[in-house]
């Protein structure tokens, strides 16, 4: 139908957006963006409340207009939108699949994985549920669940290399570094511009104690991406452990550029600097 195309349009675009939540120091979760301004979601907002006064029982309308309030952070309206959906056709899984991803980036973790399990009963052969519900299960620290789901992902889709990157976040936080590495390094043959996994692959041979590997890693991802300033901090907390102290400066101020308001990166600055300073005192700089 004319007016379903743009939520499969839309869908298609960013499948896990709601991951994008997930920047962390810790690690960084494979995400997508939509590639609309707001101005452009909201003129289609307003498109389809023309749209929906004219068919309120059109189930689709309300799950494309849901979407659309889920991008902008109007999360109470999807939510409402969703269950105006599901009323009106309560046996279409990307309902409850996109009410989850709601459930999910309001924390509250339990709803999203029943909305997450309905979509499954309704669509068992659709990777990116299985992924979401893995990343959920992560957020509750049931990683033996959240790689039990990305094994289904995989199953169902072998070629979707952000299930690589999740897989490996996964099974790095189960202290399993060479499953994680080796999940990483799919996740990159699938797709060369894959930043996350060179950095996730980078702070999992921090762990390992490969902190020259942990850097080339790091530096790579700064390549792909160079507004990436995770990758710059983890790169200088790197350079520290192999002594280049004035490369990790650089790199800490490169990353408050990008995080100016990020309290430990701008801690750790602070701590270099000073240890810097006590070096200069006594003449002992080491390059």
């Amino acid at each position: 139908m004319k007016e379903y195309s743009l939520f499969k349009q839309l869908k298609g675009l960013c499948c896990t957006l709601f991951c994008v939540v997930f920047l962390s120091i810790n690690c960084v979760y494979a995400t997508s963006s939509v590639g609309l301004t707001d101005v452009q979601i909201i003129k289609k907002i307003k498109k389809l409340d023309k749209k929906i006064k004219r068919n309120p029982n059109n189930a689709k309308l309300f799950l494309e207009r849901g979407f659309l309030k889920f991008i902008l952070k109007d999360y109470g309206s999807a939510l409402e939108d969703y269950n105006s959906a599901e009323e009106l056709a309560p046996n279409n899984s990307n309902i409850f699949y996109s009410r989850g991803r709601v459930w999910f980036t309001k924390k509250n973790y339990n709803s999203a994985i029943e909305d997450f399990d309905k979509a499954i009963q309704l669509n068992p052969k659709d990777y990116k549920i299985y992924m979401s519900r893995g990343i959920t299960k992560e957020k509750q620290d049931d990683y033996f669940g959240a790689i039990a789901d990305y094994n289904l992902a995989i199953k169902y889709n072998k070629r979707a290399h952000d299930v690589y990157i999740n897989r490996g976040i996964a099974k790095d936080k189960l202290k399993d570094f060479n499953g994680a590495i080796e999940d990483y390094k799919k996740a990159i043959k699938l797709c060369k511009y894959s930043p996350e996994a060179y950095y996730n692959m980078g702070l999992t041979k921090c762990k390992m104690g490969q902190f020259e590997d942990a850097i080339e890693d790091y530096t790579k991802s700064i390549e792909l991406n160079p507004n990436f300033g995770m990758a710059y901090y983890q790169r200088g907390k790197a350079y520290i452990e192999t002594d280049s102290l004035q490369f990790a400066k650089s790199d800490f101020q490169k990353a408050l550029e990008i995080y100016p308001a990020n309290k430990e990166i701008k801690n750790d600055f602070k701590n270099l600097k000073e240890k810097l300073n006590k070096m200069l005192e006594k003449e002992e700089i080491y390059y």
